[in-house]
């Protein structure tokens, strides 16, 4: 027997955790509105911190996706996925030969496959660790966005082509096997946020002789205050329309930021001519 019969997943609301065949290493759960648009509905992907909670996030934006009728996809980066320390592996794209942009994108196509999305362009947004790999894949994969939110990131990637990878571009053709579209990337609506507070340092320095340092990375400077506003200097100068929210009186609060983060992501969804519509079928 190739198939068993048994219980079948809900397809609205919060679901369990699915894994794509084409990249079972990382599962990925959803969140689908009762009430969504005719045809394909729109999607949104956010990306847990370091803490690997998905589930968090998914529910912080839910009521997001019930305003707009988006299906929000949540995926796990769990540690130990690919091997012995590989915690900060998912923030940078690739890391030990894994491309997590593609993996992602196989998720996508994995939920695509569940119920009919909307894939060719998507919405995407992150916090801390989850904003560095909601940056990265802005830089590898811009065509298949149309608005991010990037969240308080510990570690940014600058537009600059006289620093290597990752804190700037330099390399990025050798390394990935195609160039950076900045015209593409130009095209993305850039949300920037973070906390008035974020001033701590310990927890994100990279000194040389530390496993993740390259030259360069003390250009955006120490704290993520300064470093949010290095990206946002870095992409304005390269031609991109960001807009850069400051939370008063908030440190490093996934809480307190991603409301900030649904304010535009409402904006940027229902700019798309995303409304909700009847519920859908239970």
């Amino acid at each position: 027997m190739n198939r068993m019969p048994g219980w079948r997943p809900p397809m609205a609301g919060h679901t369990p955790f699915f894994v794509a065949a084409a990249e079972p290493r990382f599962p990925y759960c959803l969140y689908i509105p009762k009430a969504r648009p005719p045809g394909p509905a729109p999607l949104l992907i956010g990306i847990h911190g370091s803490d690997r909670r998905p589930e968090l996030l998914r529910d912080i934006l839910a009521p997001l996706c019930d305003r707009t009728g988006a299906v929000l996809l949540a995926p796990l980066f769990a540690i130990g996925s690919t091997g012995p320390d590989d915690e900060p592996g998912y923030k940078f794209g690739l890391f030990n030969g894994v491309r997590y942009d593609r993996a992602l994108l196989a998720m996508v196509d994995d939920a695509a496959r569940r119920l009919p999305l909307a894939i060719d362009r998507f919405a995407m947004a992150g916090f801390s660790g989850g904003a560095q790999l909601v940056l990265r894949f802005m830089m590898l994969q811009p065509q298949r966005l149309h608005a991010v939110s990037i969240g308080a990131p510990g570690y940014v990637t600058l537009l600059d082509p006289s620093l290597p990878w990752w804190a700037g571009t330099a390399d990025f053709e050798t390394i990935f096997g195609h160039p950076l579209d900045t015209e593409a990337i130009r095209r993305i609506a850039i949300h920037l946020a973070i906390g008035g507070s974020d001033t701590e340092t310990e927890e994100i320095r990279v000194p040389e002789g530390h496993p993740l340092w390259v030259r360069g990375v003390e250009k955006a400077g120490p704290t993520r205050i300064s470093r949010i506003e290095a990206l946002d200097a870095s992409l304005r100068a390269a031609g991109c329309s960001t807009q850069l929210d400051y939370v008063p009186n908030v440190a490093h609060a996934t809480k307190r930021i991603l409301p900030v983060t649904a304010v535009f992501l409402e904006k940027q969804l229902l700019a798309r001519d995303v409304r909700p519509a009847a519920p859908a079928p239970s």
